[in-house]
């Protein structure tokens, strides 16, 4: 009876132990998720710096926009169009900026839930062709956050490749490219409601004047 007990609970423990290898299995390695770890600290640290420019142009924006307010009372309307012009392109930037960290953003929150090894590939091309997407914008505004952006893309991309080789499945790449397309999109629709909402229109306030300057 106490060999059929010893027996049972042996065969017990082994029954757990392949459970227990094959759940393992299924969940990415410790090399895995430091990678990760890695990639996703480095994302937050360059949002952490296109918030901060973005910081910068939004006290260029105040100023620019309280002189235009200023020059509109003062009914010089030239120098309020030379300066709506200038504002108009801080603006551009302003969006980018913003659609670049809210893209990084995005990528950071999806990069934090990968829990399965399965998850991982559906995670990372898209997060790699949204970076490779959104590095050609910044190149142009910020060199540095360019190269940095690229390099974090580069090193997603060789995650990517790394752990495809292991699973042995190909990735999708028209999956990822529309994941990758939806993101940028959402993070596009985000910035605009943004800057709309955070900034004041000046467009109309210089027709109604030009208007005005041809009555008199």
């Amino acid at each position: 009876m106490v060999n059929n007990f010893i027996d049972k609970w042996n065969k017990k423990e082994k029954e757990s132990s392949i459970l227990s290898k094959i759940k393992d299995s299924s969940k990415p390695s410790q090399g895995l998720k430091q990678q990760i770890i890695t990639v996703i600290q480095r994302i937050e640290g360059q949002k952490n710096k296109l918030d901060n420019a973005s910081k910068r142009f939004e006290q260029r924006d105040s100023t620019l926009f309280n002189r235009i307010t200023k020059a509109l009372t003062e009914r010089d309307t030239m120098r309020a169009n030379v300066l709506a012009s200038e504002l108009a392109e801080i603006r551009k930037v302003e969006k980018m900026l913003m659609h670049a960290g809210l893209a990084l953003e995005s990528v950071s929150i999806r990069l934090k839930t990968i829990s399965e090894l399965g998850e991982v590939m559906t995670v990372l091309a898209p997060a790699a062709g949204v970076l490779n997407s959104i590095r050609g914008g910044m190149s142009g505004i910020f060199p540095e956050a360019g190269r940095e952006i690229a390099n974090i893309g580069s090193l997603l991309n060789d995650i990517v490749s790394t752990t495809n080789q292991d699973m042995r499945s190909p990735v999708e790449v028209k999956s990822a490219g529309l994941e990758a397309t939806k993101i940028l999109r959402e993070a596009e629709e985000a910035a605009s409601k943004k800057l709309q909402k955070q900034f004041p229109e000046i467009s109309n306030d210089l027709k109604i004047n030009e208007k005005m300057d041809l009555l008199h």
